[in-house]
């Protein structure tokens, strides 16, 4: 095993507005600390000039998140409930100034570095703000998971990602788009063809995202539930 945590897989123009963004791969010398996702590699997107807090601050943050709703600026400006739930001054800002000027690693010792394990695609920031070659390049085979806000937008990805929904009706419009859904809700009333996350508190912790897979995106003929989870 490598003796390497942490490698950049991209360094390049963000997908949603042509700013330079990275994206930082861990947990190839240790495991994840997170009981929910269990010993899954992360990826990290941020943009490259500014530290993920300080972005999260003055909505430079949209490169990387993109009109995600939870956005801690939009928070602030409609007064919603529950901002997102990424401390972006504790992992991704260490992260990032540690590891920012890394070379990216070429794209033959990532495939051997990756070979049997399950990728988190986006611990923090939107899957689509990077180009889809990154992620094939990560997708070997094992049920990796990913979501994304920006799927009113952007389908190319809806093989690999869940789309982030807050509503029943924003579920159904997600789902006319081809997208298999994950939905936030603020009470635990699911939905017919939903099924609550079973690595959530609601559900008894009962498996981690590593074991399960459901929130892979949607596959041809796929007959699986859509994901749902109490917001925390």
């Amino acid at each position: 095993m490598s003796k390497r945590n942490t490698i950049k897989v991209y360094d390049g123009p963000s997908l949603l507005d042509g700013v330079r963004i990275i994206v930082l791969l861990t947990g190839l010398a240790r495991k994840s600390k997170n009981p929910k996702t269990g010993d899954m590699l992360q990826t990290w997107i941020m943009r490259y000039d500014t530290d993920p807090q300080e972005a999260v601050d003055n909505g430079k943050d949209a490169s990387v998140c993109g009109n995600c709703p939870l956005r801690p600026i939009h928070y602030k400006a409609k007064n919603m409930p529950k901002p997102c739930y990424v401390h972006t001054w504790q992992a991704p800002k260490a992260t990032w100034n540690a590891n920012k000027d890394l070379e990216v690693t070429d794209s033959e010792t990532v495939v051997q570095l990756v070979s049997g394990r399950k990728v988190r695609r986006g611990a923090y920031g939107d899957p689509t703000a990077v180009p889809q070659g990154v992620w094939s390049m990560l997708d070997n085979g094992e049920t990796s998971t990913g979501y994304t806000h920006q799927w009113k937008q952007e389908k190319r990805l809806q093989g690999m990602v869940m789309a982030s929904v807050h509503t029943p009706e924003e579920r159904l419009e997600a789902k006319a788009l081809g997208f298999r859904t994950f939905r936030v809700m603020d009470t635990l009333e699911l939905q017919p063809g939903e099924v609550l996350c079973p690595a959530s508190k609601e559900a008894g912790e009962r498996t981690s995202c590593e074991k399960c897979g459901l929130c892979n995106g949607s596959k041809e003929n796929d007959k699986r539930k859509d994901v749902a989870i109490v917001a925390h």
